[in-house]
């Protein structure tokens, strides 16, 4: 159970949108791929504080699903360093009123919800 919880906030957060400009968008999955295989300055890029945080995060989540028993401490640092970001998105989502914004954060924030629950009760 807890580490299909860590897979589903994994995943939920590969699917947060954003949207910036008059006609530009783009999911969480999109960037990482441009992030991770685009030739170019990358010591700059992965030096960046919304880059690097939750890449990291996704790594640990990544490590800790494939473990037999993930440890607690380690979830939860895997889910707040993305969580920053996606916290950021839907405050941005807010001020702006854009619901698609809103709704594309709300799986990440029931999954790292559900991750808290199952490792609390247990």
């Amino acid at each position: 159970m807890k580490r299909l919880a860590l897979f589903s906030v994994l995943v939920s957060f590969l699917f947060c949108y954003m949207e910036w400009g008059s006609d530009q968008s783009s999911f969480v999955y999109e960037v990482a791929y441009l992030v991770l295989f685009k030739q170019g300055d990358v010591q700059n890029t992965f030096t960046h504080p919304l880059i690097l945080l939750p890449f990291v995060g996704e790594l640990i989540l990544l490590f800790l699903v494939f473990q037999k028993d993930p440890s607690k401490r380690w979830a939860f640092i895997g889910m707040a360093l993305p969580g920053v970001l996606a916290l950021f998105i839907l405050l941005v989502g807010v001020l702006s009123q854009n619901i698609k914004i809103i709704a594309s954060t709300m799986p990440f924030l029931l999954s790292a919800g559900w991750v808290w629950w199952v490792f609390r009760r247990n």
